[in-house]
């Protein structure tokens, strides 16, 4: 009982704290994911910018969990973080590139560094060239062996359990109801990419490297309490 009410203590500090500080920022997105120590937290925002005519300004940032969010003042992590792979190491994939196209499927280079308590293991891809977004709704989730399980439900009513590695899960709450998950950065890679030349004529068979966010929706109530309050983003 009393790891219960400790873990809704969290949960509805973190769900406070979201709400003043992207109101206080003005942000559009603006959600914290407690590391695994609990020692760390790490913010993932985005703004627009200042003249309507200026790029959005965004950014992921670590900040000790005793310290205020300040943009700018943190640690970066530069790229889409993508999951957990161990407690003390967070995967993060870069695609920023000068090319168009990939040249193949295998990443340039990799990189290592510390923020915080933490590893991030940088990924970097030529280049990103496709992109997609599926939707789901889902009558129950579950936070099990670093995985969020999710019982998802289709329009014939059948059921089935699919399951993603915690790191780019966020959950969005209004009071103590989960109201939408998203998973982000799903990396996805094939030789099947068909590409249209600037002279109109069709190539095929190219390398395709691109992620895939996937949005769930719930069909009935359902209760933020109980779930892990850590390796989450909360929004």
């Amino acid at each position: 009982m009393k790891k219960l009410y400790y873990l809704f203590s969290i949960l509805l500090i973190v769900s406070c704290d979201n709400q003043s500080e992207k109101q206080l920022y003005n942000y559009y997105k603006f959600k914290r994911q407690l590391s695994p120590s609990g020692k760390f937290v790490i913010y993932d925002y985005a703004r627009y910018g200042a003249m309507s005519f200026s790029s959005d300004i965004s950014g992921t940032e670590v900040f000790d969990i005793n310290d205020k969010f300040e943009e700018g003042k943190g640690q970066k992590i530069n790229g889409a973080i993508s999951e957990w792979i161990t407690d003390d190491t967070l995967l993060v994939y870069s695609f920023k590139s000068n090319i168009d196209q990939p040249k193949d499927t295998f990443p340039v280079k990799t990189e290592h560094y510390k923020v915080g308590d933490f590893n991030i293991k940088l990924i970097y891809y030529g280049a990103a060239n496709f992109g997609g977004r599926n939707s789901f709704e889902f009558d129950s989730v579950k936070i099990y062996n670093n995985s969020i399980w999710l019982r998802l439900v289709d329009n014939k009513k059948i059921k089935r359990t699919n399951s993603f590695p915690l790191g780019a899960v966020t959950i969005k709450t209004k009071e103590d109801t989960i109201i939408h998950i998203e998973v982000d950065n799903r990396l996805s890679k094939n030789m099947d990419f068909v590409y249209k030349n600037k002279d109109g004529s069709i190539s095929t068979g190219l390398p395709g490297i691109g992620t895939t966010v996937y949005d769930f929706t719930p069909t009935k109530t359902i209760l933020k309490q109980g779930l892990n309050t850590k390796k989450i983003f909360w929004e």
